[in-house]
């Protein structure tokens, strides 16, 4: 598949395949790929839990996002996130007994009956639908109403990217949910920024009282790792733990013994 590049996105400048492009996927399905990244409990080193993420033809150029703003421009992106959705429940049956694993849904796709009933006629009690923070919900009361169902299977509901959009405190506050991802914006340097590790802080503290699970996203250093176990997050996610993969390199990944993160801390000479 040759991918021609659309317009850039007015707001981030990033480069979008065209939408021919992305009515080629629509159609042809098998063309996207799902990798899976682990969610790694910090203390034990054990996988909590396996992210599917959706990747496309000529990927990492353009990335999975441009593919879905592109998608979301020409009307289509609930349609490409069910083809994705598809594709991450695929892998579900695979998966060790009791193992995570978390599907990434916009509002406007939460509320396509169809999109609820692919996850109904899954395995619900073993999903973590996480919510975009990129986009508003227009409608809270709705979408609450589909995801009521959803808890009602045994799904676990999540906010992702949580300080990366417009609402995060309206989210958590109006949703309740059972896991709040905290954004690599804010995990990022968090080992030398005060203020992230305020906020860190101050995000635990309030789960703590709701119920909720924090996990930290994009841990990518070792010092950020060490001063995230310091602040109390139990897992994490990120290229320093573990990278995403295709499933055939991550089912063995799962049977292996897993050995908590070494981190080794050397003194100043």
């Amino acid at each position: 598949m040759t991918i021609t590049l659309d317009t850039s996105d007015p707001v981030t400048g990033t480069t979008l395949p065209a939408k021919a492009d992305v009515l080629e996927i629509l159609g042809g399905p098998e063309s996207l790929r799902v990798h899976l990244q682990p969610v790694i409990g910090l203390r034990t080193g054990a996988v909590w839990g396996l992210e599917a993420l959706a990747r496309f033809p000529g990927h990492p150029q353009p990335g999975p996002d441009a593919w879905f703003q592109s998608a979301i421009r020409a009307g289509w992106g609930p349609a490409l996130e069910t083809v994705a959705l598809c594709g991450a429940l695929d892998v579900l049956d695979s998966l060790p007994d009791g193992m995570t694993l978390t599907v990434n849904l916009s509002p406007a796709a939460l509320l396509r009956r169809d999109v609820t009933d692919l996850l109904l006629d899954a395995a619900a009690h073993r999903l973590l639908i996480e919510i975009t923070e990129h986009e508003p919900v227009h409608d809270y009361p709705a979408l609450l109403k589909a995801l009521a169902g959803l808890r009602n299977a045994g799904a676990r509901i999540g906010i992702d990217d949580f300080g990366a959009g417009h609402s995060s405190l309206r989210h958590v506050l109006q949703l309740a949910p059972d896991v709040v991802k905290l954004d690599i914006s804010i995990i990022q340097h968090v080992d030398v920024d005060p203020s992230r590790q305020a906020l860190v802080e101050a995000m635990l503290a309030f789960c703590a009282r709701v119920g909720a699970t924090i996990i930290a996203e994009g841990v990518e250093e070792a010092g950020e790792l060490v001063t995230l176990l310091d602040l109390g997050v139990e897992y994490g996610q990120g290229w320093f733990l573990a990278r995403p993969a295709s499933p055939d390199l991550v089912m063995p990944f799962l049977r292996a013994t897993p050995e908590p993160p070494s981190v080794v801390i050397l003194p100043d000479l």
